[in-house]
């Protein structure tokens, strides 16, 4: 145990230079395969055609279009059993055929009339969901009208207003109560957003009969122009809504693996957004099919192995695929064994001086191996395409190898500015992670992006090279954990428990630092918050080296993968004693008793289950009341928790503990109120029973 917990420990405190050196995971052959094959200008190509189409939800055209593209993507590059899946959705099918704005300034009856926007400048334009229209009206400026403050000495019924509030509200206020003919929505004219970017149009929905979109300047000068006299507008919208087509689509093909009977990894990305959408998510469906592509290609040449586990790529529509294709087949689960996303993975990021490249870490609910694969995958990317002082200090020929830059033949030549963060939502990955699926899932998602959903996610908004990085970094991931056995568990136990034994400090620190800060008389909280923080982060440090278990079949892996367990349990409840002793040090005396309040009494009788599965979760997951104050990522990690054998009490010490580690500013504070209100929430839906 001594040596191991030295490797352990070895490993943990060098994994930047350890990065720098070899990848992780994989051999070097099989990493110059990949960079060599994997091309960003390739992929760019796939991005190039994406952007032409303008692709919501819903049985659009524009998204049968790219499905079928990806379709014919997948057979080209040798995907087996390539297939498209039309599946239920919620809505009609809703196509744009024309739409057009026109203003007219002049007294005179007609006016004379200049276009202001048009469906073939860019569909954007046109809010989705809007009904046919053919109307001429005078235009009112309701400033907000999101508020019936904002109609006060305003006639509006039978015109159409000029607002910059939520289009759902503006159509709420003006339409449904005052029968305004139609809306022309501008961004708001003080926000920062509007400012920065003037002729941004921003995608949007309406509720209402139609309305326009416009951009921060055109909004300014025809809010500019109404103030000096009278506005007329004619709009003419033809639309076509047929609300007996219910349908969203996904693509599947596959890598078989040797051992099919093995749960598969599963990558994804998704295919409906409206036109352009060059970064979100043209980037993450070109590198899909780049990805197998390239695995084809290297498989059939013998530069890589065909995998032991099936690959499955999956083009979807956003979330709402996934679950209905596990709530159409409740057993396919069992066959998912991880998930790895790519949405925004192009952005060229000079654009943004903030913009970092995102890869989220597994929710501690579904704690694996995968963030450390993950981790130690994008520490040697990041090292290898940096360049030090140092580095280059040093003697030829005294290093045997040494990572080249990736660099796209015509992309830029930019720094590789990634980083591991705490997970999020919002996009692909969380529809694995959610009860009642369970599968480990990371994403990697650039942020901020100030070009998201709006006509500026266009072609000059990705790089080739930053496309060709994030593709070879997810191929390097798959082509690992397809085919990861026995002989690959001694090095995942040395990398799961050394991180899990920082984790482990970390909460200590954390722990010590609440309690340091605390005055006298809240000692015994701090003390008790500090102690249950450790445990809960020991606890998913621990399954973080268990699920190492999971490719170990050999007697000798699963021996190395139960002692660093222990070792690991064992450290936790050293960083117990400590706080023990910190707080014996503080107050002068014995670390208190741990007292429940009354609140986690009652969470310490319940034992919640799940009473669904993906069917029920499918149709009730919309009846699940929110609780103020508490992030929706947290609650959706109380009924990630929820199993069957954890009490009421141990889901809120394990949620709150991921939300403290994350921090506040992240998370938000998790309290035993809002876990007790959500899970009686769940029951009220009947997603949970006690």
């Amino acid at each position: 145990m001594g040596r191991l917990l030295a490797l352990a420990a070895m490993l943990a405190a060098t994994a930047a230079g350890a990065a720098a050196q070899d990848p992780p995971f994989i051999t070097r052959a099989e990493y110059m395969a990949l960079t060599r094959e994997i091309s960003g200008d390739a992929a760019y190509e796939h991005v190039r055609h994406f952007t032409q189409f303008h692709k919501p939800r819903g049985g659009s055209e524009g998204l049968l279009a790219v499905a079928q593209y990806f379709e014919a993507r997948a057979r080209d590059a040798g995907l087996e059993d390539v297939r498209l899946i039309r599946q239920p959705a919620t809505g009609g099918a809703w196509n744009a055929r024309a739409a057009d704005l026109w203003i007219g300034t002049a007294d005179s009856a007609p006016p004379p009339w200049s276009r202001l926007v048009s469906l073939r400048q860019t569909p954007l334009h046109l809010a989705d969901g809007s009904e046919s229209a053919d109307v001429t009206a005078d235009l009112v400026d309701v400033g907000a009208g999101a508020d019936s403050s904002d109609y006060v000495g305003r006639e509006v019924r039978g015109k159409v207003v000029l607002a910059w509030g939520p289009i759902a509200a503006v159509a709420r206020e003006a339409v449904t109560r005052r029968g305004a003919a139609g809306i022309l929505s501008r961004p708001n004219p003080q926000g920062a957003q509007a400012l920065d970017y003037p002729d941004q149009v921003r995608w949007s929905f309406t509720p209402g009969p139609f309305a326009f979109v416009l951009s921060h300047r055109q909004g300014t000068e025809l809010a500019r122009t109404l103030a000096r006299g009278r506005v007329a507008v004619r709009a003419h919208v033809e639309t076509v809504t047929d609300t007996s087509q219910h349908w969203q689509v996904m693509v599947e093909g596959v890598i078989r693996g040797t051992q099919p009977s093995l749960p598969a990894v599963v990558l994804t990305a998704h295919l409906q957004e409206e036109k352009f959408s060059a970064n979100d998510d043209g980037s993450g469906v070109a590198n899909l099919a780049e990805i197998a592509r390239a695995f084809t290609r290297l498989i059939s040449t013998g530069q890589i192995p065909r995998p032991r586990r099936t690959i499955r790529f999956w083009w979807v529509t956003e979330i709402g695929s996934e679950r209905q294709y596990f709530a159409d087949n409740p057993d396919e689960a069992r066959r998912v064994w991880l998930n790895i996303n790519q949405d925004m993975v192009g952005a060229n990021q000079a654009q943004d001086v903030m913009r970092v490249q995102n890869i989220t870490y597994v929710p501690w609910t579904r704690a694996h191996f995968l963030d450390d694969v993950a981790l130690r995958t994008i520490e040697f990317l990041v090292t290898a395409n940096s360049h030090q002082l140092a580095s280059a200090q040093v003697p030829a020929g005294t290093v045997p190898w040494r990572p080249a830059p990736i660099y796209s033949t015509l992309g830029t030549r930019h720094r590789y500015n990634a980083a591991m963060v705490p997970f999020h939502s919002n996009t692909d990955h969380i529809t694995f992670v959610e009860a009642p699926i369970g599968v480990p899932g990371i994403t990697f998602t650039n942020w901020p992006d100030n070009y998201i959903h709006t006509s500026d996610d266009d072609l000059w908004n990705v790089d080739r090279t930053q496309l060709e990085r994030n593709a070879v970094a997810e191929a390097m991931m798959a082509l690992f954990l397809a085919r990861a056995g026995d002989p690959d568990a001694p090095a995942l136990v040395a990398a799961t428990s050394g991180r899990a034994m920082a984790r482990i400090a970390d909460a200590y620190r954390l722990a010590a630092a609440r309690l340091l800060r605390a005055d006298t008389a809240d000692l015994p909280s701090a003390y008790k918050a500090g102690r249950w923080h450790i445990e809960a982060v020991a606890a998913v440090a621990t399954q973080h080296v268990r699920s190492v278990s999971q490719v170990a079949s050999g007697s000798l892996p699963n021996r190395l993968v139960a002692r660093a367990a222990a070792q690991v349990d064992a450290d936790g409840r050293a960083r117990v004693a400590d706080l023990d002793l910190l707080f014996r040090e503080v107050a002068g005396r014995p670390a208190p008793a741990i007292l429940l309040s009354p609140v986690e009494q009652r969470l310490d009788r319940m034992r919640p289950s799940l009473s669904g599965g993906p069917r029920e979760f499918q149709e009730r997951r919309g009846r699940v009341d929110g609780v103020d104050g508490l992030h929706n990522l947290m609650a959706g990690e109380i009924v990630n928790a929820v199993d069957g054998r954890r009490t009421g009490l141990d889901i809120y010490k394990l949620v709150s503990a991921e939300a403290r580690a994350g921090g506040d500013f992240y998370y938000g504070v998790v309290t035993p109120e809002a876990v007790e209100q959500y899970l009686q929430n769940l029951v009220r839906a009947e997603l949970v029973r006690m």
